[in-house]
């Protein structure tokens, strides 16, 4: 069914088993510029689940784009620890490439007591720190420590590199005509602005010789005001592909766009797959392609229309390490599928955590995070069947526990469910369906439409009960908060209530507010935010809130912060900032104010005398990731 994934493919002289990459995410796992055992056991975990090949992640070819935290290929004292990892990766079976990069302007220049450089004076948002521009005797030394670096990686045992020419980094910097303003041989024209990346590939040539295969990352689309187009990087891969390498790699975006880089929900399923055919079709070479691959059908069908030779697997791999292995046995419908979120993942890696995964835990910490068979066999009870309870009763029944699950509702999946309805959110719908589905395979004892009351519970005279009752929603104490046009979000997102008005205040701009303002927006309502705190969407990733934010512009909604609502009226809403109050026009209210913990069955439970424990928002209201990382440690140590 999945023959062309599963056939294998040439990298230059390399043979890959299939056509799975593990593509170069940074991890977080680096310490003092050299790999953790993390580093290893997360790479090696990959190639056990079936990976042919695995890209570790950007290595600094130069000190000045060095970091801590980032892994150093620029002196020969990096060598032993590159090798440690490069062995651990083929002694599990796999193929070893790493990703050579220089940050440019797009890196600061502390870690080395020094300034950013790049091709011209042009600040990064992002970084904030000022770039010098590099002479032309630097640049000469920026494209021989690729080559430099490549020779390190080939003696350290990797079988191929990849260069770094995307998402805005050195190579790209130079490309980039809003980054490029040089007016020497490495600026003006396509050719010129080309030149430095083709000169790295030469480079890097010249000093491994033919038998390493090179792979060169670019972006096909910059999505900046006067960035590069595609048209621009059809023409760039035409002349880095002459300049001697042997496969491209596709992606999009760089720090002044960086939602394109790790592309969330919201962007289409196969994001990047066109635009790499559209430079596939003007070129000879192989092509790998990531980017919300989520599922073998659609590497498959990339793989079958030619738009690309290789897929990409990043965030896949960190939900499912073994999402190659399970397409190979023919089990994909328990492939645990990437919703995108970039939660666990990204998200924790800007935050200094390390990457992860939402629904893995064991993402990064595969040392740690180890399920073991029961030594004391128990019968467990969980109430509740939202994403904490079901990853609960999972683990507790594959430990040999037995597990019986109470859910008062019919569906299973609790509030992952209802954000399943919100705009470009589907797939944590089917996510959540998936953990139900999970958990009777594994043997739960799943009762739905079971409501958990003192007899019920007696009934099963469980050892251990899981409570994971979730949290319900805060109704806040504002004089006429019992009015007909007064709605609860969640109802308004799962479609449940229904809004006449064309004017509707939502009140408090987390991110349940924001996304009943999207579909509120989308159905033509003009919004209005109100919110307590300084600012809305604090608790958004970085990657999503200039999604929202763009919504926000798009729709004309107007914010305001730092305001509370003291009284809803007909018509309108009394609000105060600053101690003086205004009345606002709205036909409708929407209350979007938090949650509370719902525990109101633990005092049963505690009566009944029978040892428990509190899980996901019944302990604490809080987002997907704590809350099933809590219920798996949880279920580990029963």
């Amino acid at each position: 069914m999945y023959e062309k994934f599963l056939s294998p493919g040439k990298i230059g002289n390399l043979t890959l088993k299939n056509r799975s990459v593990f593509p170069p995410m940074g991890s977080g796992y680096v310490d003092n510029e050299s790999p953790k055992q993390q580093l290893i056991d997360y790479h090696v975990r990959r190639v056990l689940g079936g990976c042919a090949m695995n890209i570790v992640e950007i290595a600094a070819v130069h000190y000045t784009t060095m970091s801590p935290t980032i892994l150093g290929i620029y002196d020969d004292k990096f060598i032993p620890g590159l090798t440690d990892l490069a062995k651990a990766i083929k002694d599990a079976g796999g193929i070893a490439c790493i990703q050579l990069w220089h940050g440019g302007r797009q890196t600061s220049g502390k870690p080395f007591n020094g300034q950013p450089v790049a091709p011209s004076v042009v600040t990064n948002a992002f970084i904030g720190e000022e770039p010098r521009a590099l002479t032309l005797e630097e640049v000469q030394e920026m494209i021989s420590s690729y080559g430099d670096a490549a020779v390190r990686a080939k003696k350290a045992g990797f079988d191929a590199v990849e260069i770094h020419g995307a998402h805005g980094y050195l190579i790209d910097q130079f490309l980039n005509p809003y980054t490029n303003m040089r007016t020497d041989q490495y600026g003006g024209n396509l050719e010129n602005r080309a030149r430095f990346g083709c000169e790295v590939i030469k480079d890097v040539r010249s000093k491994v010789g033919s038998d390493l295969p090179i792979i060169f990352r670019m972006s096909a689309i910059e999505h900046v005001k006067n960035g590069i187009e595609l048209e621009h990087a059809i023409e760039a891969a035409k002349l880095y592909v002459q300049a001697g390498l042997d496969v491209l790699d596709v992606s999009q975006g760089c720090y002044d766009a960086l939602a394109y880089t790790v592309p969330p929900y919201f962007y289409p399923q196969k994001v990047n797959a066109n635009n790499a055919y559209q430079i596939k079709k003007h070129t000879n070479v192989p092509m790998i392609v990531a980017g919300r691959i989520d599922h073998p059908d659609l590497a498959e069908e990339v793989l079958q229309d030619g738009m690309a030779d290789f897929i990409g697997l990043g965030r896949p791999m960190l939900a499912d390490p073994d999402y190659v292995k399970k397409t190979i046995e023919g089990n994909t419908d328990d492939i645990v599928r990437c919703i995108a979120c970039n939660q666990g993942c990204v998200g924790r890696m800007f935050k200094g955590l390390g990457n992860s995964c939402i629904f893995n835990p064991a993402t990064g910490h595969e040392r740690e995070v180890v399920i073991k068979p029961a030594q004391q066999k128990k019968k467990v009870l969980v109430i509740g069947g939202g994403p904490a309870g079901l990853e609960a009763a999972r683990i507790a029944q594959i430990r040999g526990h037995q597990v019986v699950l109470f859910e008062k509702d019919v569906a299973l999946g609790g509030q992952f469910i209802e954000a399943g309805r919100a705009p470009h959110k589907d797939i944590f719908a089917k996510a959540a369906i998936h953990m139900g589905y999970r958990a009777f395979k594994a043997g739960v004892d799943i009762r739905v439409y079971t409501s958990a009351n003192e007899e019920r519970i007696r009934d099963i005279n469980p050892d251990v009960v899981i409570v994971a009752t979730g949290a319900d929603p805060i109704t806040p104490a504002i004089q006429g908060i019992d009015l007909p046009n007064v709605f609860e979000a969640r109802r308004v997102i799962v479609s449940d209530q229904l809004i006449s008005a064309d004017h509707v205040a939502v009140i408090g701009g987390g991110l349940i507010g924001l996304e009943a303002m999207e579909i509120l927006s989308y159905q033509g309502k003009k919004v209005t935010i109100i919110e307590t705190m300084e600012e809305i969407g604090k608790d958004l990733e970085m990657y999503i809130k200039p999604y929202v934010f763009g919504i926000i512009e798009e729709k004309s909604v107007t914010v305001h912060t730092n305001t509370e609502c003291i009284e809803i009226k007909e018509q309108s809403i009394i609000v105060e900032k600053e101690g003086k109050q205004q009345e606002l026009p709205c036909g409708a209210v929407v209350i979007a104010v938090g949650s509370k913990s719902n525990t109101s069955i633990v005092d049963t439970v505690k009566g009944l005398g029978y040892e428990y424990c509190v899980i996901g928002d019944a302990k604490e209201p809080s987002k997907i990731l704590p809350a099933i990382w809590g219920a798996n440690e949880i279920a580990r140590n029963i």
